[in-house]
C-alpha cells in the first residue's frame, strides 16, 4: 500500500513540478533533499493503546484497510504534502481538491512556487512574486500537467491495503483529532501512519523515512466543499 501510495504522490508531484519550473522560469535546478523524519508520538503506552480504545478488537493491518476504503470514498480533502524525489528533489503541496477535479492552493518545488485554482476545465496559474493570474485550459501542456495534481480519484485511488503488517501503536492527536498510531517497514523504508479513532476512520497523517521518497502526506477537511473561485478579472493577465 505505501508503495503505491508514495508512487502515486511522486508521479503527480514530477509531472506538476518539471512545468513549475517551465511556468516560473527561475530555472533554479534541482532542490536540497529534505526527508521529513516522523514526529515523535503521543507518550502513550503502545501496548495499551493496542488493547483499549476504539480499534482494540482489530489489527493494525485491519484498522489500516478499512481506512484506506473510507478515505478512497472521499469526495473532497485538503492535502499538505512534501516529499523528495530522487530527480527533482523536494516538492510541496497544499491543495484543497475534489472528485469533481475542482482545486486551489499552491505547488512548490525548491524556490519556485506557484498558486492554481482549477474549475472545470479552465485553469489559472500564477507564479510567486507575479500579480497577475494567467488563464489556460486542461487541453494546454502547462494547464493539463499541473491540473493532474487537482485529479482527487487518481490520488485516493492509488490508496490500496492489501496487506496487513502494519503494527497498532500509540494513541496520538493529528491537529487536535484522536487518532492511533500504525507503523510498519519495508526493507530500508519504514513508515508511520495515523488513522483517526473518532467520526471516520479516515488517514489523517503518513510519514515515510528511507527508500527513493521519503516525506509526509497529510490530509484534512473531509467532504468539505473546495472553494474554487475564478480571479477577479482585473488580476487575470491579458491573452
Amino acid at each position: 500500500m505505501r508503495r503505491r501510495t508514495i508512487a502515486t504522490t511522486t508521479v503527480l508531484f514530477v509531472c506538476a513540478t518539471t512545468t513549475l519550473t517551465a511556468c516560473s522560469g527561475s530555472g533554479s535546478g534541482t532542490a536540497a533533499k529534505d526527508p521529513t523524519a516522523p514526529r515523535t508520538p503521543a507518550a502513550v503506552n503502545p501496548a495499551a493503546a493496542a488493547s483499549t480504545g476504539p480499534y482494540a478488537d482489530l489489527t493494525g493491518g485491519q484498522i489500516l484497510t478499512n481506512s484506506l476504503k473510507v478515505t478512497r470514498q472521499a469526495t473532497s480533502l485538503h492535502l499538505k504534502a512534501d516529499v523528495t524525489d530522487p530527480k527533482e528533489g523536494a516538492a510541496k503541496m497544499d491543495l484543497s481538491l475534489d472528485s469533481k477535479g475542482d482545486c486551489t492552493g499552491t505547488i512548490a518545488q525548491g524556490k519556485d512556487t506557484i498558486g492554481i485554482i482549477k474549475i472545470g476545465k479552465t485553469v489559472y496559474l500564477r507564479p510567486q512574486g507575479t500579480s497577475k493570474w494567467t488563464k489556460t485550459n486542461t487541453a494546454s501542456a502547462d494547464g493539463k500537467d499541473l491540473a493532474s495534481v487537482c485529479d482527487l480519484n487518481n490520488f485516493i485511488g492509488g490508496f490500496q491495503g492489501e496487506d496487513s503488517a502494519a503494527d497498532k501503536g500509540a494513541a496520538t492527536k493529528v491537529d487536535g483529532r484522536p487518532a492511533i498510531v500504525l507503523t510498519e517497514k519495508d526493507g530500508d523504508e519504514s513508515y508511520t501512519m495515523d488513522v483517526a479513532t473518532s467520526g471516520k476512520p479516515y488517514l489523517l497523517k503518513m510519514v515515510t523515512v528511507g527508500g527513493d521518497s521519503p516525506g509526509t502526506l497529510a490530509f484534512s477537511r473531509f467532504d468539505e466543499p473546495v472553494h474554487a473561485v475564478a480571479p477577479a478579472r482585473s488580476a487575470i493577465a491579458a491573452a
